[in-house]
């Protein structure tokens, strides 16, 4: 982790008065880095090189400062240094964020209220929701869910009929296809009967993301050597939500880790640039993203 002097207390701005001026062919970043790589470095000097407003979807899983082992100390720093570095990492995502793009950062809420207040754009939060990860010698409250900022410029694509959600047992049995009569109140009507129809597709997406967590019996398959993996089905949520689908899509993951998100970019077949500097975790994701293409060739 790269450290910096300055006043942590100051809020992150998307401006940056030395920000590499904007390529007038945001369309061809593969003549600065190859698509679909892992680059074994840095992401902040890494997405310098990407020009301005050129990617969709940035997907950023960074270490969360609570002490889990990297490999390095990256995620054992003073509060305000850690701050410090998440506002260089950030800019340089919002620099690169296409107007209508989607930047979404993982990380519990104790850590991510401090980030929030340094973001001015617009800010979602979101819950990765989990009931299949305890930990038994905890005498307290057992944490079941993981924040997700949905970080935005403008108007941001939403592909909401591709993330449906299955509907309860209680509205398909108690309201689905029954009529609400008229009230008068709070939620009033007026005079005008309301029927609640089901989707085909399901229930509109909640943002509360309900996943398994890779522990026990649910992440055996796909789980690897990576303290902190997130499951292809959750990436594959956040790809779909957001990716460009009348159009290529280019998806930036600055922190690759166990390669989650990449192996899901390349099962949605879309593009992406991933950085970590953590040689064994380039490895490991560059091991997961070829087995995902040998199962694609045998499928076929």
């Amino acid at each position: 982790m790269s450290k910096s002097k300055g006043n942590a207390n100051i809020k992150l701005k998307i401006e940056n008065d030395e920000e590499p001026k904007k390529d007038e062919e945001t369309n061809k970043i593969d003549s600065v880095l190859e698509l679909n790589k892992i680059y074994n470095e840095d992401c902040i000097p890494g997405m310098k090189k990407i020009p301005s407003e050129s990617v969709d979807v940035i997907i950023c899983d960074p270490p969360y400062n609570i002490g889990k082992d990297f490999g390095n100390n990256s995620d054992k720093q003073e509060m305000d240094v850690y701050l410090l570095w998440c506002d260089e990492w950030i800019r340089e995502c919002l620099r690169i964020l296409k107007p209508n793009g989607t930047m979404y950062i993982y990380g519990f809420s104790e850590n991510l209220a401090f980030i929030r207040t340094r973001i001015t754009c617009n800010v979602r939060w979101l819950i990765w929701h989990y009931t299949n990860k305890v930990t038994p010698s905890l005498n307290f409250w057992q944490r079941t869910h993981e924040s997700i900022l949905c970080c935005y410029k403008n108007k941001p694509i939403f592909n909401r009929d591709d993330v449906r959600e299955p509907y309860t047992e209680a509205f398909l049995k108690n309201a689905a296809g029954k009529v609400r009569k008229a009230t008068k109140g709070r939620f009033s009507n007026g005079e005008t009967e309301t029927t609640y129809n089901a989707h085909e597709g399901g229930a509109l997406p909640r943002d509360v993301i309900k996943v398994p967590a890779l522990a026990g019996g649910a992440g055996k398959k796909e789980r690897v050597n990576h303290p902190t993996q997130k499951p292809l089905q959750l990436c594959d949520t956040l790809i779909k939500a957001s990716m460009n689908t009348d159009a290529k899509t280019l998806i930036v993951v600055p922190f690759v880790g166990s390669g989650s998100e990449c192996v899901s970019a390349k099962n949605n077949q879309v593009d992406y640039i991933g950085f970590e500097i953590n040689n064994d975790y380039v490895n490991i994701a560059n091991e997961r993203l070829l087995s995902a293409s040998a199962s694609e060739e045998n499928k076929n």
